[in-house]
């Protein structure tokens, strides 16, 4: 298995979220919560609207068997209101449903899986020219920039629910650029 990469230019996000958005707003929404939750991929998918139409998202992690709390980022929740309304899902919806698993009437029963998920993802990373992407990226993505903005390692550990601090900033591909950062900058 190939590590995969979090997304580190700004632009590449959001040439990310467009190219998905203007194919299929379900997978826009997706990458939205993934970029937004800092949610692994098997937390997301299975996600029941029920779940996100609150002030937060509250998921028993699927890795770890831990309760994760958190509040819906404003961005995510303007996505995911537009998301909820046009396609007219009821709370016991899932959120992201398959369109290949349905019931005689149309219905969805199942959600859509991880391999389809890869797919998109990896669709919209090779229109946007990126490389080693999958559905962790979102994740480690998300980590990259919020340590970026906020410098909070401690919260940040909360958020992924890491044990120790380098094991945060390996996870998210900080330590590799401050690595390589020092290594082309040292001069005599």
């Amino acid at each position: 298995m190939r590590k995969v990469e979090p997304i580190r230019e700004l632009d590449d996000i959001e040439r990310m979220k467009d190219y998905l958005k203007s194919k299929n707003e379900r997978n826009y929404v997706l990458i939205m919560c993934g970029l937004y939750s800092g949610m692994r991929i098997s937390d997301i998918i299975p996600l029941q609207v029920k779940q996100v139409t609150g002030d937060r998202i509250e998921v028993i992690e699927k890795k770890t068997g831990k309760v994760k709390r958190f509040a819906i980022n404003p961005e995510l929740r303007k996505a995911l209101n537009h998301y909820i309304k046009e396609n007219d899902l009821h709370g016991y919806d899932y959120l992201f449903p398959s369109r290949k698993k349905v019931r005689g009437d149309g219905v969805s029963i199942k959600h859509i899986g991880r391999v389809a998920v890869y797919q998109f993802l990896n669709d919209a990373a090779k229109h946007s020219g990126l490389k080693n992407i999958g559905t962790h990226s979102m994740r480690k993505t998300f980590g990259y920039h919020h340590y970026k903005q906020n410098g909070n390692i401690a919260i940040l550990m909360q958020i992924l629910n890491h044990s120790a601090p380098d094991i945060t900033l390996d996870y998210i591909g900080y330590n590799q650029d401050e690595i390589d950062e020092s290594m082309l900058t040292f001069t005599y």
